[in-house]
């Protein structure tokens, strides 16, 4: 079927297939005093910053639930290296007490913060994906693999890269670790995939 009979379908009133995704991460406002900011920022990033703690994942997964909606939810485990499973624990027994779907997220720049990589400890900030190489890439799919299932996730098969950072070694480095989905590709974004990306593989 061609780009013109697709669009004269959904036009047509045939159903459209939307997928609801979110990312969950923890953002401490910056790289400094990290021990005092990450507290905080874990309270707000995951339960919101209210008196109750009622908004950020618990009231997205509260209306998912009211609305009968499932969602994937993108799950940045790196920070668990410096910080604890404990914590990545606590995200995603919410999420799977939902009865929602996790899948891998990357946020590569956690690398300086803690000896993730067998190399050892990153001296230079990196907070793009594709500022690794292949084998890089490769083992820190692989190591976020295996937090989020040691914190209690099971199979994945979709990723999405932090900041859609992503470059085409992030594709080979993913089929090498068996993932058969990728959400990194942003035609909006200046960091998705700066080597270029063809116009059919963009809108593909």
């Amino acid at each position: 079927m061609s780009r013109a009979e697709s669009v004269d379908e959904r036009d047509s009133g045939a159903p459209m297939r939307v997928f609801l995704t979110f990312d969950v991460e923890v953002w401490c406002g910056g790289w400094d005093r990290l021990d005092e900011r990450f507290p905080p920022a874990f309270r707000r990033y995951i339960y919101g910053a209210s008196e109750g703690d009622g908004y950020a994942l618990p009231m997205t997964l509260r209306i998912l639930e009211e609305h009968g909606l499932k969602g994937v939810f993108f799950v940045e485990p790196l920070f668990a290296a410096r910080f604890g499973l404990d914590k990545l624990q606590i995200i995603l027994e919410l999420i799977l007490a939902a009865g929602q779907e996790v899948q891998l997220h990357l946020h590569p720049e956690w690398c300086d913060e803690a000896s993730i990589l067998s190399s050892g400890k990153a001296t230079v900030k990196r907070p793009c994906l594709w500022q690794f190489t292949y084998e890089e890439q490769t083992e820190l799919i692989r190591i976020g693999t295996e937090m989020i299932r040691s914190a209690g996730g099971s199979s994945m098969r979709a990723f999405r890269a932090g900041s859609f950072a992503a470059n085409t070694d992030t594709w080979r480095a993913l089929a090498a670790e068996g993932y058969e989905f990728d959400s990194s590709v942003n035609v909006t974004s200046d960091a998705s995939f700066p080597e270029g990306v063809s116009a059919e593989q963009r809108y593909a």
